[in-house]
């Protein structure tokens, strides 16, 4: 799992002498990696970034795109972490396939807009959802089954789907794979405060945490 930080501004007119100082939940797995600009050294001792050169501006970035700062890494091999786990059983009978999905997510995420494609071999009809937990689509050009759900919280936590296909090869079932979005995330950063260097007020500021998927699969 890997995430940033991001400096982004949409003023045309911009106070950049600032440090940012921040708060993380201090997760033993992730290590963090400053931008070459950052003072890496306030950053270890007083969580503050800062530009190594307090007489430049703090970057703000391009129409709105804005500039990493802070990036960090965190590699587990306890599953239990997972922000969401999936589980498939596909079972031939006869001339059909029989399969059954069941998914888990972690009190510690509240995941929205999880969309969960499971590949499919080429079918002359769509395949029979006999039970779902959430909503289908099949989409016919990839041979894509989808399976969606707005939201996972503490009302769903854990939910299924079973549907049918003519039979198959198990293995043309993976790798499945998994979207969603998430305003939790495993470091659980955020910005405290930002500290005008030149001094006056410091400036006002908001901030957005987003946890996203870029590759995540059951293979």
């Amino acid at each position: 799992f890997t995430g940033h930080l991001i400096s982004s501004n949409s003023q045309p007119r911009y106070d950049g002498f600032i440090q940012v100082q921040i708060e993380a939940g201090g997760h033993p797995g992730i290590v963090f990696k400053t931008h070459p600009n950052i003072n890496k050294e306030l950053f270890s001792s007083d969580s503050i970034l800062g530009l190594k050169d307090p007489n430049r501006p703090f970057p703000a970035g391009q129409a709105g795109d804005g500039v990493s700062l802070l990036k960090w890494r965190m590699q587990i091999a306890d599953e239990s972490l997972v922000p969401f786990s999936l589980n498939c059983w596909p079972s031939v009978s006869g001339s059909e396939t029989y399969v059954n999905l069941e998914y888990e997510v972690p009190q510690m995420f509240n995941l929205q807009n999880v969309v969960i494609s499971i590949p499919l071999p080429a079918l002359r009809d769509p395949p029979k959802v006999q039970q779902i937990d959430g909503d289908s689509r099949f989409d016919s050009r990839k041979c894509v089954l989808e399976w969606s759900i707005t939201l996972i919280d503490d009302s769903n936590r854990s939910g299924s789907m079973e549907f049918v296909i003519p039979a198959a090869d198990p293995s043309s079932l993976f790798p499945i794979s998994m979207n969603f979005t998430s305003t939790s995330t495993f470091s659980d950063m955020r910005v405290v405060g930002i500290l005008p260097i030149k001094g006056g007020n410091p400036p006002k500021f908001s901030q957005r945490t987003l946890l996203s998927t870029e590759n995540y699969q059951v293979v």
